[in-house]
């Protein structure tokens, strides 16, 4: 029984992102949400369960996120975001300026 509502689970995300265009995060809550109902879990526990698992999540990635942003925005007021990205053109040349830009995207 739970495999049949774990397909059922997917087949319902899948339609209401693709067909109902559904935020996909709202979507994979109320999946999760009725995933966990169906499989005997009370409503209130399937709702603290999915709370802590996103919480979690958010709580690991946050610092992450921050810190980069905070990097990122260093590095364009610096003027080191322009020095690299002229250093990756010169080195490239103007006919592969986009690869100069996608590399200076991942380094900042």
């Amino acid at each position: 029984m739970p495999l049949i509502v774990l397909a059922g689970a997917i087949l319902l995300l899948l339609a209401l992102i693709a067909r109902f265009k559904w935020n996909a995060f709202l979507a994979l809550i109320l999946t999760s949400f009725l995933v966990g109902v169906l499989n005997g879990m009370s409503a209130d526990a399937a709702l603290k369960s999915i709370l802590k698992g996103v919480g979690d999540t958010m709580g690991s990635l946050a610092l992450i996120l921050v810190f980069g942003s905070i990097l990122g925005k260093l590095i364009e007021e610096s003027g080191a975001a322009h020095s690299i990205s002229y250093a990756l053109t010169d080195l490239f040349g103007q006919r592969r300026i986009q690869l100069s830009v996608l590399i200076t995207g991942f380094i900042r």
